[in-house]
């Protein structure tokens, strides 16, 4: 008796979440160059001279508390 193991022909771990989901695949890899529209970074270290528009406000918190004592400690 022979065992084949079969696979579904997709990478391990990856689960699609609904029938027919597909899989994010990365396009441009790591080449950075003109071409790109849109890069996300994060500023991990923050420099000795702010970036206008970037570094140079602070962004407050979006959202608020859920548990009731916190709210009413951020309200007192």
């Amino acid at each position: 008796m022979i065992r084949i193991k079969r696979t579904h022909g997709g990478h391990s771990c990856y689960r699609p979440r609904r029938t027919g989901e597909r899989k994010h695949k990365s396009v441009r890899g790591c080449i950075v160059d003109a071409n790109l529209s849109v890069l996300n970074l994060n500023i991990v270290k923050k420099g000795e001279k702010d970036i206008p528009g970037l570094t140079d406000t602070t962004v407050p918190h979006p959202l608020g508390p859920k548990r009731a004592s916190r709210i009413r400690k951020k309200s007192a």
